[in-house]
């Protein structure tokens, strides 16, 4: 069980059920993950990534591209909204309840 995470600038939930390394960027079979990166508040923002080649948006987490740059009413640029942020205590109890295997684990950096 965590208590801190401390000295700790990202945390990242992978999940590679469906990936298969030689249909990973355009064969439809996927690495995704999840990244929690800290902030200068403490906070913790949450963005979405993928071993696709395919138009993949971070805040959302859905194959579009949803970036619209200072036309957007967003402050993150996307069109979907705001990157989400969670508390320390909030991510440490995601991390507490995941249940790691070969193809789902997290990546601390």
């Amino acid at each position: 069980m965590k208590k801190t995470l401390d000295g700790i600038k990202r945390v990242r939930f992978c999940d590679y059920t469906s990936y298969e390394a030689e249909k990973s960027s355009n064969g439809g079979c996927y690495g995704f993950w999840k990244d929690y990166n800290k902030l200068d508040d403490g906070n913790w923002e949450v963005s979405y990534g993928t071993t696709a080649d395919f138009e993949y948006c971070p805040v959302c987490g859905s194959f579009n591209e949803h970036y619209e740059g200072d036309d957007c009413c967003y402050d993150s640029g996307y069109s979907c909204g705001d990157f989400e942020t969670v508390t320390e205590k909030e991510l440490i109890k995601l991390i507490d309840e995941f249940e790691e295997t070969d193809d789902e684990y997290i990546e601390y950096k």
